[in-house]
């Protein structure tokens, strides 16, 4: 999919990682040219075509020589974030890129052409758009090429281990390997909703590296909202567990909160815990909990 020039429409709440997604795809596709974004809905209505699809001195008033957006993509990759806020009047020169790989920059009067790959991102229902006249249906289409869908963090809490792991890794550098959560940092990790999905979960662990220092990530270092939701209530109890005492209810909550945080590493689960890995083991067998399930 990534070396292909098929257009692809990705979705999700705001936060969930769509321009890294876009971006991925980019490294992937073997495109020469630049990765180029930009935020449709920050774009003064006005100006709209003009920035996206260039403009020659002269076509108004001041307007120097612009390649546009557009053509700076060229033999690279354009991501159109927001599409969903795009003008009606701009969908419909966007639509003769998509079908006819080339622009026509303001004041120009004749088409140039391009090669580039489209990548859309948004987080409004372009279908509900598209019913209210408000976004072109003939747009959707060439924009569904390939419609991706990107589930709110709160949803895809088994990836928690793993995106914790990623962000260490770009805000604390050589130090994230010797970096662990202690067992109430990762479970109030665990139960948090996320309303802002990976952008908070990101924002929250950068504070947190830097408010840690050297040691250990600990509840105090994480914001307040993320402690309340330890605070505030019990850990989710799978489907046909047995009933745990409140001793072990706490064990078994911070077994399973320091193998989300460690992605199923059991040496790294013993480490942060404090025990034996043999420990450990014993503990995973006795709760009938298996390492591979939370990587």
């Amino acid at each position: 999919m990534a070396r292909s020039r098929v257009t692809v429409l990705l979705q999700g709440e705001t936060g969930t990682g769509k321009e890294v997604m876009a971006r991925a795809i980019h490294d992937l596709s073997g495109r020469s040219g630049p990765f180029v974004a930009v935020n449709c809905g920050a774009i003064p209505p006005g100006l709209v075509e003009s920035e996206l699809f260039g403009h020659r001195k002269g076509s108004f008033t001041s307007a120097e020589d612009n390649a546009g957006l557009v053509r700076s993509s060229d033999r690279g990759t354009l991501l159109l974030d927001e599409i969903g806020d795009l003008p009606l009047p701009a969908q419909a020169a966007l639509l003769r890129v998509l079908q006819e790989d080339e622009v026509r920059p303001v004041g120009v009067s004749h088409p140039v052409k391009v090669d580039l790959r489209v990548i859309a991102a948004t987080h409004r229902d372009l279908e509900r758009l598209s019913r209210e006249e408000k976004f072109r249906t003939d747009l959707l289409a060439r924009l569904c090429g390939i419609a991706l869908h990107l589930p709110a963090l709160r949803d895809r809490r088994e990836d928690l281990g793993l995106l914790v792991a990623a962000i260490l890794r770009k805000h604390a550098g050589d130090r994230a390997a010797n970096i662990s959560l202690t067992a109430e940092a990762a479970r109030a990790l665990l139960l948090h909703p996320w309303p802002r999905n990976v952008r908070e979960l990101e924002k929250c662990l950068a504070g947190a590296v830097v408010l840690a220092g050297a040691g250990r990530i600990d509840l105090e270092h994480l914001p307040p909202d993320v402690r309340s939701a330890s605070e505030g209530r019990p850990a989710p109890q799978p489907p046909g567990e047995p009933a745990l005492d409140e001793q072990e209810r706490k064990l078994y909550d911070d077994l399973v909160a320091q193998l989300q945080a460690h992605h199923g590493n059991v040496t790294e689960t013993a480490h942060a815990m404090g025990k034996a890995r043999t420990q450990v083991q014993r503990w995973m067998r006795r709760y009938g909990l298996d390492p591979v399930s939370f990587r």
